[in-house]
């Protein structure tokens, strides 16, 4: 694991600069000398952002009605080794921390079970994950630094697709949004507009 690389992507989610994150494993990635993975350095989730803001948007109002929602958390699945499909679940909480170091909040969440929102645009680079894991290739390590920055790239891609999302309207009610992809640690963070 390439731990400054990490940091560095972690970096730019915390000052809110998705689209910087986004270049730099973007020019990361073009200078690669690999045949995979690099479709993604010049691809996006295609998924209408109205679309996906009415999914959170349904879900939102849905859990607004049974409990006082103070903040929202989309996950991505873990596409790295579930390339078949990939997705992102919502969940909705009661309380939210502003401590950026302490996240363990987010194992508690009061919202019920949500229908998942495929995720479309991206199918080369699933087949690049499928190549990765089917041939074993992490054995062989030939891989590796790209695999690891379309890792990033994939979860930058879906923050980037939220904000998106969020810039197309409002939600029923303003609270901390929060998103990024199974076992990160790093997140995008937005607080949205409230409808009307």
């Amino acid at each position: 694991m390439n731990v400054d690389l990490w940091q560095t992507v972690d970096s730019y989610l915390r000052s809110n600069d998705v689209d910087g994150a986004a270049t730099d494993l973007e020019s990361r990635l073009r200078a690669t000398a690999t045949d995979r993975f690099g479709s993604l350095a010049d691809s996006h989730f295609t998924n209408s952002p109205r679309d996906v803001l009415a999914h959170i948007s349904k879900f939102v109002d849905a859990c607004q009605r049974q409990f006082d929602v103070r903040a929202v958390y989309l996950e991505m699945n873990g596409f790295d080794i579930n390339y078949d499909r990939w997705y992102f679940d919502s969940f909705a909480y009661t309380e939210c921390s502003d401590d950026l170091e302490d996240m363990d909040w987010l194992c508690d969440w009061t919202s019920p079970d949500w229908e998942q929102l495929t995720l479309n645009g991206l199918e080369q680079a699933q087949d690049d994950f499928r190549w990765y894991m089917e041939n074993k290739i992490y054995d062989h390590k030939t891989h590796d630094a790209e695999k690891e920055i379309a890792t990033l790239l994939v979860m930058v891609r879906f923050v980037q697709l939220i904000r998106s999302s969020l810039n197309a309207g409002t939600l029923p009610c303003a609270v901390p949004l929060l998103a990024t992809a199974h076992d990160f640690d790093m997140f995008g963070r937005f607080k949205p507009q409230k409808l009307g």
